[in-house]
């Protein structure tokens, strides 16, 4: 046969996109008063996440260490037969914020690093708020570190997801879309069960947030679904859907079936108002062939201005902040974080 013969993309049109999606629960574009668009945007976002009302497990401590002046206790919360999910709780020898506590939310990687274990973008910001005086708990997220395959104990069984340097098929992902489930879902279960044991176990009764880039995600995820957050802290996040995996390149823990027939990130981030709310990105973070993270994307001044007359509608157009840091890249900014907390 010739070579010449057979199909080749030069023969093809590949031009495919979808439509752009109708966001039919937009704020933008709801008819009606702000709380009840609150009501309904956040009953379809439980329902597209498959949100299940959840309470705390058992948890067990398994070892302290310390570090300056912060004990930290690496804990496990018991959540069926089947699964146990790590945390990290990190106190301070002089805690000033009494009552009140940080959940720090790690981004794809490991948890290690955001507990100051080893240096990457998380730029150990856990272990830097504790030493600033703040209560952290910093809990591994399903699909990383110790939790990169939950079916491990079970072989030849893999339910696994982010595994670096090694062919990741992100089988977590997809098997729970089989049986009507999202990671992204299931992971907001277990920082509400997080939060329901501090509250609990500790007596906290506000919970600050922090997060960098899926953990930015679940930063303005998470709290939709809470009474206790206060301050959210989003590093690397809030461009629309549309971008992050089309141009962005992103890998598939955000993804929500169907998310765009009803609303976009802007309108999640909304669901907030009027909680103060810190938006961040590094000065570099954005598209180019060395960036699949590319946080600041053409998406986000759209995606800014829909948030901020969200949270106008609410009468708190001031406590939207966007902090962009200079020189900086897909990274955590420990100072500016700590400045907002303060």
């Amino acid at each position: 046969m010739d070579e010449g013969f057979t199909i080749t993309e030069q023969d093809l049109t590949l031009r495919f996109a979808h439509a752009p999606g109708r966001r039919a629960l937009s704020f933008a574009t709801f008819q009606g008063p702000a709380d009840q668009w609150r009501l309904q945007c956040r009953a379809k976002l439980a329902e597209l996440l498959a949100i299940q009302p959840v309470g705390p497990g058992e948890v067990r401590e398994l070892r302290t260490a310390r570090a300056d002046n912060v004990t930290l206790r690496a804990l496990v919360m018991r959540i069926d037969e089947t699964l146990s999910i790590p945390a990290y709780l990190l106190e301070p020898d002089a805690p000033g914020h009494a009552g009140r506590a940080v959940l720090a939310i790690h981004g794809h990687g490991e948890v290690e690093p955001a507990i100051g274990a080893r240096d990457d973008y998380h730029h150990g910001f856990a272990l830097e708020l504790a030493r600033q005086g703040h209560t952290v708990l910093c809990p591994e997220l399903r699909g990383f570190g110790a939790l990169n395959d939950l079916a491990r104990h079970d072989a030849p069984a893999k339910l696994h997801y982010w595994d670096w340097g090694r062919p990741m098929s992100y089988n977590l992902v997809t098997d729970g879309f089989q049986h009507g489930r999202t990671l992204l879902g299931a992971t907001v279960e277990d920082l509400l069960r997080w939060e329901a044991w501090l509250a609990g176990a500790r007596g906290i009764a506000t919970l600050d947030v922090a997060g960098i880039s899926y953990g930015g995600d679940l930063a303005l995820i998470y709290p939709a679904f809470s009474e206790r957050v206060g301050r959210i802290f989003a590093s690397g996040t809030l461009g629309s859907f549309e971008a992050i995996y089309r141009t962005s390149h992103n890998a598939p823990a955000h993804c929500v079936p169907g998310i765009l027939d009803w609303m976009d990130r802007s309108d999640i981030a909304g669901l907030n108002a009027p909680r103060p709310l810190a938006i961040h990105y590094g000065e570099l973070d954005t598209p180019g062939p060395h960036n699949a993270s590319a946080s600041y994307n053409q998406t986000v001044p759209r995606s800014l201005d829909e948030l901020r007359a969200i949270y106008s509608a609410f009468g708190a157009a001031d406590a939207v902040k966007l902090i962009v840091s200079p020189g900086r890249k897909h990274e955590m900014d420990n100072p500016a974080l700590q400045a907002f907390l303060a």
